[in-house]
Order: C-alpha cells, then sequence, then structure tokens
C-alpha cells in the first residue's frame, strides 16, 4: 500500500548467527582454563623469583659500579692501553702449547707496543735494529759480534728497547772496547724454551756468526708440557660469554674461578706448574739437558770462547725454591760460563700486571753479563 514501510528483516543468515556464538563460546572457555592455569600458590612463586630475579640484576649493577670505582682508585686489571699488540710468524709446527714442535718468530718489519712502549722488529723477526747477513757480508768481520738467545725476558716484555739488557751491555762494552764495534744482537722471542732457543741459534748462525754466544736463562726454561697453562674459566655458552666479558664483575669472578678450580681438582697452579719439569726423571728435564748440552757442543766447534749463561731471575729466590743449584750445574757441566745478578740485587717486575723484570732489574743482568765478559776475557784485547 502506498505510504507504508514495509519491514525490515534481518539480514544475517541463521547458520551465521549461530556459528558466532560457538565461537565466542570457546573463546570465554579458553580464557577460563589460560586464568585457571596458574594456581595461586604458582603465581605467588612466580611474583618471588621476578622479585628476586631483580634484586640480582640491581646487585650485579651495584657491585659493578663499586668495582668500576674502585679499579679508578687502585687499578684491579691491567690498564687498558697496556697490552701488548705484537704479532707472530710461524715457522715450525703451529700448536703453542707444544713446546717440542713449535718455532716462530716475531712478524718482521713490524711497528707494535709492549706495555706502552714502542716494539718494533727488523726484517729477520726479532725486535731490535737490523743488522748485515755475513752470508752476503763475508769480507765484514770488523766488529765482534756477540748473539744473546732468550725468551720474553731476553726480547724487553714491558720495558723500551734501549732499557734491554743487551743494549746496556752493548754501551757498556763498547764504553772499554773503543777501537772495536760491538754488535750485541739480541735474537729473544717472548714464549721460548731452551728447545726453541736451540733451534732459532741453528737457524740464525750463518747469518749472525756470533764470536760469542749468551743465553738467557729463564726459570720456566726447562718446561715444556702445557697441561695446565691455559686458565680454567666458568663453562658457558660462547655467545653468553661475548657478553659478560664487558663486565669486572664477571672477570673477577674467573680470577677467582681458575685457582679455586686447579685447588679442587688437585692441579698446579698456573704460576707452579713448570716446577714439574725440574723432576731429574721428568721428560721435560731429560730434553733442556740435552738442548743445554747440544748448544755447547755446537759453539764449541764454531767459535773460539766457550758460550756464557745469564741467570735471568732471582738468585734468593732460586736458592730458596730449590731450582738454583740443579739449572748452574746443568749449564756449567755442560761447558759454559755462569753469570748472574751481583748479591743484594733482586728481580723487580714492571709492575703488579706485568711481572717481567723493570729497567733497574735489566741494568743488574747488563753488570752481570759485562764483569763476566770482562773478567773471562771474552773479547780481544785492543792494542794500547
Amino acid at each position: 500500500m502506498r505510504g507504508q514501510h514495509p519491514v525490515v528483516q534481518d539480514q544475517v543468515d541463521p547458520r551465521a548467527r549461530r556459528q558466532r556464538g560457538k565461537l565466542l563460546q570457546k573463546l570465554e572457555q579458553l580464557e577460563k582454563q589460560m586464568t585457571g592455569a596458574v594456581s595461586p600458590q604458582q603465581q605467588s612463586m612466580m611474583t618471588s623469583l621476578a622479585r628476586f630475579s631483580g634484586q640480582i640484576v640491581v646487585v650485579m649493577l651495584v657491585t659493578e659500579l663499586l668495582l668500576r670505582l674502585v679499579h679508578w682508585i687502585y687499578p684491579l686489571e691491567r690498564p687498558s692501553g697496556l697490552d701488548d699488540t705484537y704479532q707472530n710468524e710461524w715457522l715450525e709446527g703451529g700448536d703453542w702449547f707444544n713446546g717440542l714442535t713449535r718455532l716462530y718468530i716475531y712478524k718482521p718489519n713490524q711497528s707494535a707496543l709492549t706495555y706502552g712502549h714502542p716494539f718494533s722488529t727488523n726484517r729477520w723477526g726479532f725486535r731490535g735494529h737490523d743488522f748485515l747477513d755475513r752470508r752476503e757480508n763475508k769480507a765484514e768481520r770488523s766488529s765482534y759480534r756477540i748473539m744473546v738467545l732468550g725468551d720474553s725476558i731476553t726480547a724487553g716484555t714491558g720495558i723500551a728497547e734501549e732499557d734491554r739488557y743487551t743494549e746496556v751491555l752493548e754501551h757498556k762494552l763498547q764504553g772499554i772496547y773503543p777501537h772495536t764495534t760491538i754488535e750485541v744482537i739480541n735474537l729473544g722471542v717472548a714464549g721460548f724454551e731452551t728447545v726453541q732457543v736451540e733451534k732459532i741459534m741453528r737457524r740464525m748462525w750463518d747469518i749472525v756468526r756470533p764470536d760469542l754466544v749468551v743465553v738467557g736463562f729463564c726459570r720456566n726454561d726447562p718446561n715444556i708440557t702445557y697441561s695446565f697453562h691455559p686458565p680454567f674459566k666458568i663453562p658457558m655458552p660462547w655467545f653468553i660469554r661475548r657478553i659478560l666479558e664487558s663486565s669486572m664483575v664477571f672477570r673477577q669472578a674467573e680470577e677467582i674461578y681458575d685457582p679455586v678450580y686447579r685447588t679442587v681438582k688437585g692441579f698446579p697452579r698456573r704460576s707452579e706448574y713448570w716446577r714439574t719439569a725440574y723432576n731429574v726423571d721428568s721428560n721435560d728435564w731429560g730434553i733442556f739437558v740435552q738442548r743445554v748440552q747440544s748448544i755447547a757442543r755446537w759453539t764449541e766447534d764454531y767459535v773460539k770462547y766457550p758460550p756464557v749463561v745469564v741467570y735471568l731471575a732471582d738468585v734468593q729466590d732460586g736458592k730458596s725454591e730449590g731450582i738454583y743449584w740443579p739449572i748452574r750445574e746443568t749449564f756449567t757441566r755442560s761447558g759454559f760460563i755462569w753469570s748472574e745478578m751481583a748479591e743484594g740485587n733482586r728481580y723487580k717486575p714492571v709492575s703488579r700486571f706485568e711481572g717481567h723484570p723493570n729497567e733497574e732489574t735489566h741494568q743488574a743482568f747488563a753488570q752481570a753479563l759485562f764483569d763476566t765478559i770482562k773478567a773471562k776475557e771474552l773479547i780481544p784485547r785492543e792494542p794500547d
């Protein structure tokens, strides 16, 4: 009928309406299940755990800040910027922990740092100025060459090049032999033991053609076994370690972990494991004695003067530890001339974070060698 509006009926399909209702019911049931899945007791435990975790984080942050404050006043770690940055170049082997097979030099012609001091190497891969190759300069025999072999102490780790005992010795000898060019050629490399010392001597012999050989002995030189050398670290995935290593709290914890772990397991401390090499029945000691004798025989065949060994350690400590006399007897019986710091001189490290000898100790080593060379007349006298 014109003028009347038709009745508007629900356009929604009844089936769709029923499905929507069922879906809403299921969602309500699921929500109730999820809400009821955690009991009040469990909720309380989760709350306590979250609160405890938060307290741990706060304590860690406060401890980190306190440690950094203490470190700023009194350093707890080696100061940044004083790390050794030099690199090595492998000659033999490749496994640093295999003392029998490894041999390397410093990367030639590099400029690096050792405890903040310049560390420059020559073309031969040793720290110091360059020197002529006597294979190419056979007529060049006017200088008197002293080949000095050794480890990081001889290389001068932790001090300036000019403060090494070899440079000080050269200066002292040049003063009393003004008409003879004295060359003290330093072939020391960090990490060397007597095994590597002998190898590098043979390798560099024709190049240097020395008139005298000096071996700088460090008390861990008989040791070639490194089973207990690497520090024990807190076990964890590497990616977590990468994150935590930026924390001073974590680094200090690992400093404590290593000695504690060694004590529990009965392993020697890192500062003591080398002492096992002094057991005369050990394989390390037998190899050490053989290499000392080999160096002595080699120099006897090619050099007029017997080799000299300088004891680069504290004499008093060596005697109290029981290692001094076995070392001295091994070298002297093999034909070496013995040299050591004068009585009253003590071994002094560079710092709490750098255990290598400081400049004063190097001066004492140089004086010991100077007195020995002069007393034994190991350099020909100059004409009056």
